[in-house]
């Protein structure tokens, strides 16, 4: 990756919308040369193309994070078996006590209730956990500024 993929990038993550000719003359490089590379960040590094809706607006009003210890043979089952959840947005494998971090999206604190009951300690593997409900959205991007050309 050189400097116009990088510029084409960091476009494309302020706004993904963005059109080749306003790309073009925003990095100041030819269309032909914004299309064929972003054709090839599209197939090797741009994994898809995503947008942040108002959740409360659509309904989901708690955030939540959980932090869960699993039983260490179990722990790549627990990961998957996480991922298939619909109300869980983003999984990580993590270091320190505990061994997953995730993020849930849902309508309300007994969705909540029930999620964490009936769904995530239900999950072969779930050793402990805890619950941190999101107060205030101060920040919520999608990805990190990409160093390089600014």
């Amino acid at each position: 990756m050189d400097d116009i993929d990088t510029a084409i990038l960091r476009s494309l993550i302020k706004n993904s919308r963005i059109t080749i000719s306003q790309m073009s003359k925003e990095i100041d490089v030819p269309d032909a040369t914004i299309s064929n590379r972003l054709k090839k960040l599209e197939a090797d590094v741009i994994k898809r193309y995503t947008m942040i809706p108002d959740w409360q607006k659509i309904g989901l009003s708690i955030t939540a994070i959980i932090i869960i210890q699993t039983e260490s043979e179990k722990h790549e089952f627990v990961k998957e078996e996480l991922s298939k959840l619909e109300e869980v947005s983003e999984v990580y494998s993590v270091s320190g006590e505990y061994d997953i971090l995730i993020k849930v999206w849902v309508p309300g604190i007994g969705e909540l209730n029930k999620l964490i009951n009936r769904k995530i300690r239900s999950v072969d593997g779930v050793e402990d956990l805890t619950e941190m409900i999101v107060m205030e959205r101060v920040k919520e991007d999608m990805v990190p500024i990409i160093p390089g050309t600014e």
